[in-house]
């Protein structure tokens, strides 16, 4: 009787492995397509951050480049990411690149 009592507890803890929910991870900033549709060159930075928030990294080595980085990791999947980087001249917004970017305008 031990043996099938033993059995049955090891096979549910086995199997219950499988079933394990694995968390979703989000970090930075959340991004979507009509935030960067809002930005366009010749904006200064307190514009930008306006639509889309303070971005969570920050440039230590150039004061002119803002980069908004979102990564989303599913719990089981894969992890996509999501990231547009803005280039500052004269505090005035020049550049704007990144696949969020890209996606707008071939869309």
């Amino acid at each position: 009787m031990q043996k099938i009592i033993a059995l049955i507890l090891l096979v549910a803890t086995v199997t219950s492995c499988s079933f394990i929910r694995k968390m979703d991870i989000e970090q930075g900033n959340i991004l979507n397509q009509d935030m960067v549709s809002k930005i366009h060159p010749g904006m200064s930075p307190g514009e930008v951050e306006d639509i889309m928030g303070s971005p969570v990294l920050m440039n230590t080595f150039s004061d002119d480049r803002v980069d908004y980085v979102y990564t989303f990791k599913p719990g089981q999947g894969e992890t996509q990411e999501k990231y547009v980087t803005l280039i500052f001249k004269n505090g005035r917004l020049q550049t704007i690149s990144g696949n969020m970017y890209s996606a707008f305008i071939k869309g």
